[in-house]
C-alpha cells in the first residue's frame, strides 16, 4: 500500500482518495475510521455548547431518560436520543452495545466474558462498560471489520 500526503495552504477542504482494485474487510474498516472524522455532535457543558469531534468520544449513555457523552476526561449532555445519535454515527466505529449505551470500538482496549453470558468490555481510558448478550454478534461483526 502506498500513501501520499500533499500538503498545501490554498486547499480550502480536506480530501481523501482511495484507489483500489476492490474494497476488501481491512479497507471497509478505513473508510468506517476515517469517517468519524468528518463530523461531530452537539453537546453541553457548564451552560455552554460545544461541537465534539466523533473521534474523542468515548461512549454515550442514556441515564434517567437524559443523554450523555463521555471522553477521555469530560462528560458532556445532549439533547439528542440515544437512537437519533445512533443513525446519525451509522457506518462509523460507534456501535450500541445495550439498550442505553453506544460504544465506539476506537477506544475499546479488551473484551472479557462477564456473569449471564455478556461481555464486560475495558477502554482506553480504563472504564468498564458491560455488553449485553443481545447486542454480542453486531460487536463481533464490527470488531471483524
Amino acid at each position: 500500500m502506498k500513501l501520499i500526503i500533499n500538503q498545501d495552504t490554498h486547499i480550502k477542504e480536506t480530501e481523501i482518495v482511495i484507489n483500489c482494485s476492490y474494497v476488501d474487510n481491512r479497507l471497509e474498516k478505513l473508510n468506517n475510521y476515517i469517517r468519524q472524522y468528518t463530523f461531530s455532535l452537539e453537546c453541553e457543558s457548564d451552560g455552554s455548547i460545544y461541537q465534539l469531534p466523533l473521534e474523542e468520544i468515548f461512549y454515550m449513555e442514556t441515564v434517567d431518560g437524559k443523554t450523555f457523552l463521555y471522553t477521555q476526561d469530560h462528560t458532556y449532555s445532549c439533547r439528542q436520543s440515544l437512537t437519533t445519535l445512533e443513525d446519525k454515527v451509522r457506518n462509523t466505529p460507534l456501535i450500541r452495545i445495550s439498550k442505553s449505551c453506544i460504544l465506539n470500538v476506537s477506544h475499546l482496549k479488551c473484551v472479557a466474558p462477564f456473569v449471564n453470558h455478556r461481555l464486560k468490555a475495558e477502554l482506553t481510558n480504563g472504564e468498564h462498560l458491560i455488553i449485553s448478550r443481545n447486542y454480542i454478534d453486531a460487536l463481533k461483526a464490527q470488531l471483524r471489520k
